[in-house]
């Protein structure tokens, strides 16, 4: 073992004791925690969010009986980086895994490490997406056939052990559900389902998506994956309330970042960037309210660890927002940050790599690679309906602007988000408002230079898929290229 290796394994053990000590005692009063995280959910896409014709039943109860967010951000808008950042209340490049599919440091510390000596036990149902295995030692929840529904995804699976661990558990629970929609299918279905219960002509789409008959069946498929969602987190709420843990159990309801479409995932626009947050604690939060406070997904670790008694650590990148959730304060963050690494999600060629720093009024972005190509699923699949806009370009003033805007990113963007919520009317430069672009970009680089950001040179850690995973997956890659060979 070298040297460094060593120094990081002491400290390791360190603050696990000094998390063990300080909170050797077990209250019997301790809250069971339930959180549940959703894949590629944007903020707006539920009733309770503003969306009129979304069919989200149980997203919305759960804000009627809890607190609504509406200004929590991701710390990157892409899967792996986000949610390890959930799991460690670290921002990416601390934690290490800043590429998508990547590994953290192996000396991180999360969720498992600091709630089993709370009194926790910590289990995990559904989607993993991190690694190494140490730095994340969930207990495993068993997956056995849906009886209670005709839903079969990932999460369904888990409701028979879910509802055995809601009724009998010796110790308090904390329970991770990580589920997989509304991501896109995978595999040779790949990409946003047929709609049933939705007609594209009806669906709102937000302005900087071009409105062709692709992007609203794209959109429609999509709002099916969020309705099935919303089922699959009602029937898992209905079997917490029908067991002794319902008044004992605090409810978290998020997702790892935007949706799949242009200018949302992969990009730290709001749109990408923020999510959706709801925190349900009986007896203990007024039901039905709402707070615009600025929170970042790193913040979720430690306020959790407050409520159940304990002192999160100095050395970690969240903050507690509880006084936010008791009504004591009414703000908590008044900058939110957020990184993309382009290279690591599938079909990036260029590296180009993000940077942003969002106050209540302005987002600040940094681009540090402008002369590179903006590439992913959306431009080399035609994800949402882009293969559409770019015919569209051909005629439309809009259409070109906003395709070449997309692949083409200046060093820096700025955005007054009062007057121009949806990031389409990039003001950087603007010298009457050179003071507020010049104060987040400071804040900015004070914030890499914390984070030991390195930018493009930024270390990369391991995969963090098994060996057979990883060759299954560029088989299945190779598959679909042959067959977009022979394809229109």
């Amino acid at each position: 073992m070298n040297i460094n290796k060593t120094i990081s394994l002491i400290l390791t053990l360190a603050t696990l004791c000094a998390v063990s000590v300080a909170n050797a005692e077990v209250n019997k009063e301790t809250p069971n925690i339930l959180l549940i995280l959703s894949d590629d959910h944007g903020a707006e896409d539920s009733g309770v969010y503003g969306n009129p014709v979304i069919q989200t039943p149980n997203i919305d109860n759960l804000a009627a009986e809890g607190m609504r967010f509406t200004g929590v951000f991701a710390t990157a808008a892409i899967c792996a980086p986000s949610r390890q950042s959930v799991y460690t209340g670290l921002y990416p490049m601390r934690h290490g895994g800043h590429r998508n599919h990547t590994e953290v440091k192996p000396e991180t510390l999360s969720l498992p490490h600091y709630f089993e000596p709370l009194g926790y036990d910590v289990f995990l149902a559904g989607k993993e997406h991190f690694g190494p295995s140490e730095a994340f030692p969930f207990k495993q929840l068993k997956k056995s056939k849906n009886t209670l529904t005709d839903s079969n995804s990932l999460l369904a699976k888990y409701f028979k052990s879910s509802s055995a661990l809601f009724n009998d558990n010796e110790k308090p629970f904390f329970l991770l559900v990580a589920t997989s929609l509304p991501h896109t299918r995978f595999g040779f279905n790949e990409g946003y389902p047929d709609t049933v219960n939705y007609q594209p002509k009806e669906i709102p789409l937000p302005p900087y998506l071009i409105d062709t008959p692709e992007t609203r069946v794209a959109r429609a498929g999509y709002y099916e994956l969020v309705s099935q969602l919303d089922t699959d987190k009602g029937q898992l709420l209905s079997l917490l309330q029908q067991s002794p843990a319902k008044d004992n159990t605090i409810v978290i309801y998020t997702s790892d970042h935007g949706a799949g479409f242009a200018f949302e995932k992969w990009t730290n626009y709001d749109a990408g960037i923020r999510v959706p947050l709801i925190v349900k604690w009986p007896n203990h939060i007024a039901s039905n309210t709402q707070t615009e406070s600025r929170v970042s997904l790193v913040d979720i670790l430690p306020t959790l660890m407050e409520i159940a008694g304990g002192k999160a650590p100095d050395n970690i990148d969240g903050k507690s927002f509880l006084p936010v959730l008791t009504g004591k304060r009414a703000s908590h963050r008044d900058v939110v940050f957020a990184t993309h690494t382009t290279l690591g999600i599938r079909n990036a060629s260029d590296a180009t790599p993000i940077r942003s720093a969002r106050s209540q009024r302005f987002k600040y972005i940094r681009n540090l690679n402008p002369e590179g190509t903006f590439t992913n699923n959306v431009t080399e699949k035609g994800q949402g309906g882009w293969f559409s806009w770019l015919e569209r370009a051909k005629t439309d003033t809009f259409a070109k602007q906003q395709t070449e805007r997309y692949q083409n990113r200046p060093a820096e963007e700025f955005y007054d988000l009062e007057k121009d919520p949806y990031e389409l009317s990039n003001l950087a430069g603007n010298p009457q408002l050179k003071k507020q672009q010049d104060n987040l970009s400071k804040q900015l680089d004070v914030w890499m230079e914390q984070q030991k950001d390195q930018g493009l040179d930024a270390p990369v850690t391991d995969m963090n898929m098994p060996w057979w995973q990883r060759i299954l997956a560029v088989l299945m890659f190779a598959v679909q290229w042959f067959i977009g060979l022979f394809s229109g």
